[in-house]
């Protein structure tokens, strides 16, 4: 019964339309003094017909209805965005048209979603992974009876750069517009990263030479920052004799250390999540994320990262930053 009412609902304006209709034919009826037998028979055969075409409207009408009132139950999803029933208008359709529109995009949203919770786990994992050597280190030096000072302090420097890129790496993902691009003079910058790093060149007794740095570049400072303290990390991690010069030169900013280099075989693969490489499995002190992170936030701001190396030679890190003019 509530269904009917429902549909004697919906279908008012027609049923209003057909009552004036008969209405204005009783009229006409009247004023030409017909017989009202013949108004009679035509009220008849159009009510028959009317009845009729009713009963096989309320019957598709119920279909659809019962349809809708599933998917009101389950929730609109694409997997039963079939089921909507047939578009009776143009209207309808367009509207039918839009709702599967936002249903796909609102699917499409949840498995990027699914894809970025499974990347921040993985990634996580790998960080886990790293942040576990210094601590176990700082675990060693806190059993012994005298403490080396500066050990504990290289080690608790590093796991609070860990904690920093992770920090960095989830809000980068989280907050995608965390982004704030602007000019950037490079030598202040540079000069700010690397004083962080004095101790760990003074314990390796490893030279920095800083070249040309006076161009000023269109980035987000931040980071910027971030990026090269990957870079600078990793160059000093694998260099133990030498030193580690930056300058920009060509029209990119360049990270060259005179380290144990990379080889052939690993160099195209050096910035893929989780690789390690030769180096880092023999020295067990690599997860392999470092350098991925930093492809990941330089390909958010433009810059273009590539390596070049020789093993026993160096390796050479060039960072080439988007025309302020494109």
């Amino acid at each position: 019964m509530k269904a009917v009412k429902s549909y004697l609902i919906d279908r008012r304006s027609l049923y209003g339309v057909v009552s004036v209709i008969i209405g204005l034919m009783f009229l006409t009826f009247s004023l030409y003094d017909f017989p009202l037998l013949v108004f009679t028979d035509a009220l008849l055969f159009s009510g028959a017909f009317l009845l009729g075409w009713s009963s096989w409207d309320f019957y598709r009408w119920f279909k659809g209805y019962q349809q809708l009132q599933r998917l009101a139950e389950q929730g609109l999803l694409t997997s039963n965005a079939q089921l909507l029933p047939i578009a009776d208008t143009t209207k309808e359709a367009l509207l039918q048209k839009m709702l599967e529109k936002e249903v796909q995009q609102r699917f499409d949203q949840q498995l990027a979603e699914q894809h970025l919770r499974r990347e921040l786990g993985d990634d996580f994992s790998l960080w886990l992974h790293q942040i576990k050597t210094p601590v176990a280190a700082l675990d060693l030096l806190l059993q012994t009876s005298s403490p080396d000072t500066q050990q504990l302090q290289t080690q608790l420097f590093k796991i609070s750069e860990y904690l920093d890129m992770m920090l960095n790496y989830v809000r980068a993902n989280v907050d995608l517009q965390d982004l704030v691009i602007q000019k950037t003079a490079l030598a202040p910058l540079v000069k700010e990263t690397v004083k962080k790093y004095a101790s760990f060149f003074a314990a390796k007794n490893l030279t920095l030479t800083l070249g040309n740095l006076s161009e000023t570049v269109v980035t987000d400072p931040k980071w910027l920052r971030f990026i090269l303290d990957q870079l600078l990390s990793n160059s000093i991690k694998y260099t133990d004799n030498g030193g580690i010069t930056i300058t920009f030169e060509e029209g990119q900013l360049v990270v060259k250390d005179s380290g144990v280099g990379i080889l052939p075989a690993d160099l195209p693969l050096i910035f893929e999540k989780g690789y390690t490489g030769f180096n880092g499995r023999t020295q067990q002190r690599a997860s392999g994320l470092g350098l991925y992170l930093s492809r990941q936030m330089g390909e958010r701001l433009g810059i273009t990262i590539t390596a070049t190396s020789t093993p026993g030679d160096g390796t050479k890190l060039l960072l080439k930053f988007p025309d302020p003019a494109a």
